[in-house]
């Protein structure tokens, strides 16, 4: 994400200050300083508002693949008790059965959160144009949102019909349409942090960078949703079985995690941690790299255009040419003569 503190002497890219101990980093002095101007700028980051709206989801995901009583899924059958030669179920459910009610509302939260979670990191940008190209990826952001969205509202009526039905076939494409397009946009913000990243020790693709941690797990989930989707397309009967989608969570939530812990380490909060693994190193005192630019150089095209010259010499003949014969200069007489001798 864009540095807003890049002139700002209090980033942690542009930490002075040297500790040789985590005791010597938290006395009460660097406390006493530090806090109050790193809750000023966690308060006023739009992107750390962002990062908590993408937790909750993360989390509430988790929740619904592990707590039985909110994720509705497949019910445990029962074997029936014969009384007196009758025969009397006591599960009202099918084998493998699925509360469908209660994945209507597990899905419509899903998208809501996530369509405002798409919101918030595309409202982050605030030092981009709409139209930057370091944008596109919050559009397939919502448009992976939007279709999560689509498909919860679908739940209804395919609770309603067969596995190869036409609801519940649509929804099982349209999800894996979504999750192409997180794949995509997964691979557009590592692009977009190979822009606007500010490079220094500690921070910029590498592993001790809590950022590359993150879009790669988030990446990794991405694959993971994947294979998911083509295996329920294969075997839709495999909806409410196939629990692979669970490590995609996981793996998600994990990015979720470090993406907030680069959000803090951004804001100044971890200045008591040792830069990238030991102390007695400040980052501002060694070079860093290439600082944000905003948006694409502009060119300036002048002159002819180059398409119709290209087009204009390819169909022209070489015979409707004018002949510019040039005519050398006497140097003796300085006169104008013809070469050619024409009469």
């Amino acid at each position: 994400m864009a540095d807003d503190e890049e002139n700002d002497p209090t980033a942690p890219f542009n930490e002075l200050e040297v500790f040789d101990s985590f005791w010597h980093a938290l006395t009460w002095k660097q406390i006493k300083k530090r806090i109050p101007i790193c809750a000023s700028k966690t308060v006023r980051n739009r992107y750390f508002l962002s990062n908590i709206v993408y937790l909750i989801y993360a989390i509430g995901i988790m929740l619904i693949d592990f707590s039985p009583a909110i994720n509705g899924g497949p019910v445990t059958y029962e074997e029936p008790c014969i009384c007196d030669n009758l025969t009397a179920a006591n599960s009202t459910e099918e084998e493998g059965g699925v509360d469908y009610n209660t994945v209507i509302v597990n899905k419509m939260y899903i998208g809501v959160i996530h369509v405002i979670s798409a919101t918030l990191y595309w409202w982050a940008w605030k030092d981009h144009r709409w139209n930057d190209v370091i944008m596109l990826p919050e559009y397939l952001n919502h448009i992976e949102a939007a279709l999560y969205l689509w498909t919860a509202i679908w739940y209804s009526k395919a609770a309603q019909e067969d596995y190869y039905d036409y609801y519940t076939s649509a929804i099982h494409i349209i999800e894996t349409v979504a999750a192409f397009v997180e794949l995509f946009a997964s691979f557009g913000w590592i692009m977009s942090w190979y822009r606007t990243y500010t490079r220094t020790i500690g921070r910029g693709f590498t592993l001790d960078d809590p950022d590359t941690v993150a879009y790669t797990f988030t990446t990794l989930s991405s694959f993971v949703y994947i294979t998911y989707n083509i295996q329920i397309l294969q075997n839709p009967k495999g909806y409410g079985q196939n629990t692979l989608y669970i490590y995609g969570d996981i793996t998600y939530f994990v990015g979720a995690v470090f993406y907030l812990w680069a959000n803090l380490r951004d804001d100044g909060w971890l200045w008591w941690m040792p830069v990238a693994g030991q102390y007695g190193i400040a980052a501002g005192r060694i070079q860093t790299g290439k600082h944000i630019e905003i948006g694409l150089p502009h060119l300036l095209i002048s002159g002819p255009e180059p398409i119709t010259n290209c087009w204009r010499q390819c169909c022209e003949n070489a015979l409707d040419r004018p002949k510019n014969d040039v005519v050398p200069l006497d140097e003796k007489n300085h006169d104008i003569t013809d070469s050619t001798n024409r009469v």
